[in-house]
């Protein structure tokens, strides 16, 4: 069944995909940003707006969507505008969260959506988890008919890492730079590719049981960060030179890590996807990590041939972190 589909955002490292998972399954979609990427998407009707503006959906008018996901609500501030916009506009309300919202630290086995949402690290986190109350009342009081998606790390364009950024990462890598490993690389990590999540995310348009329902769609499947590193590297043709520092001590060097790490990538973080695939039929990752990094490498690489480089005051800080720590670097 076709359905009228409304994406706010679109063009982002996830929704990009679903936006392309939507067409394929043949509904009708419709794209709200300030401007998409050159995706060579065909069939989509895109309707300029910026959310910081007052009356940012006006240009959407008075049409009514079966579908209307939300990827860019962050603050409670967001998902009212969209309660009180879309309330009788719409027939199944979408809202974006993340999986970095459930409790932090997590070492009681693999997370299901029952796990409570307390993240003491991260403000994004709990932004989120304070959209999702209040879109559970909007829910509970008749006002908008919603689902939550939490992801975890789901990647496409982007090389994951730690620290610092994929490109980054692969740019040392290629300068024959050591690269830092947060707690000896062995917390267990999940990577879901954005291909993946969108079949999963796509299935769930206009699902009866998924109403009032909460889902993250991820892998099944985690791995420590030094085999990830590694496998970047044998993709890449590089050599790995890591540096392994303790979480907490990066954080003492860099404040700005404290939330990605204590709050998310220092915590070995396993999921069980039975609610998804129960709701779609047996759903499930397809993708495997090597196939999903060479992928990601293709499109590192291209900004490495632009001429990407680092900035000078954060490689710099690395390379002393490094300096100071060679004791525990390994070849």
């Amino acid at each position: 069944m076709s359905l009228n589909v409304l994406f706010i955002g679109g063009s982002g490292e996830i929704s990009a995909a679903c936006v392309q998972e939507a067409i394929a399954c043949g509904h009708q979609v419709t794209v709200f940003n300030r401007g998409m990427r050159s995706d060579g998407l065909t069939g989509v009707n895109h309707v300029a707006g910026d959310l910081r503006q007052p009356n940012a959906y006006a240009a959407l008018g008075s049409e009514h969507f079966d579908v209307v996901c939300q990827f860019l609500g962050f603050q409670v501030e967001d998902v009212e505008r969209d309660i009180d916009f879309f309330a009788g506009r719409c027939g199944h309300y979408i809202f974006i969260s993340s999986a970095s919202c459930y409790e932090k630290p997590w070492h009681t086995g693999r997370i299901t959506e029952t796990v409570p949402l307390h993240n003491p690290f991260m403000a994004y986190s709990r932004n989120k988890a304070a959209c999702e109350q209040r879109l559970h009342q909007a829910h509970t009081n008749g006002q908008l008919p919603v689902t939550i998606v939490r992801p975890s790390h789901t990647y496409c364009e982007r090389l994951p890492s730690t620290v610092i950024d994929g490109t980054h990462l692969l740019w040392r890598l290629r300068a024959g730079k050591p690269v830092l490993l947060h707690d000896d690389g062995a917390t267990q990590w999940t990577l879901t590719r954005s291909e993946d999540f969108a079949r999963g995310f796509v299935q769930l348009f206009g699902l009866p049981r998924a109403l009032g329902e909460a889902y993250h769609i991820t892998d099944n499947v985690a791995h420590s960060w030094q085999h990830i590193f590694a496998s970047i590297a044998q993709l890449a043709g590089t050599d790995l030179q890591t540096c392994s520092v303790p979480s907490t001590t990066l954080v003492g060097y860099i404040e700005l890590l404290r939330g990605p790490l204590l709050g998310d990538k220092a915590n070995s973080l396993l999921f069980d996807n039975t609610k998804i695939a129960e709701a779609t039929g047996g759903w499930r990752c397809e993708i495997a990590l090597n196939d999903g990094l060479a992928k990601a490498m293709t499109h590192t690489q291209q900004q490495l041939d632009a001429g990407y480089a680092p900035p000078q005051s954060l490689d710099g800080q690395i390379d002393q972190i490094i300096a100071a720590h060679t004791s525990g670097a390994t070849q």
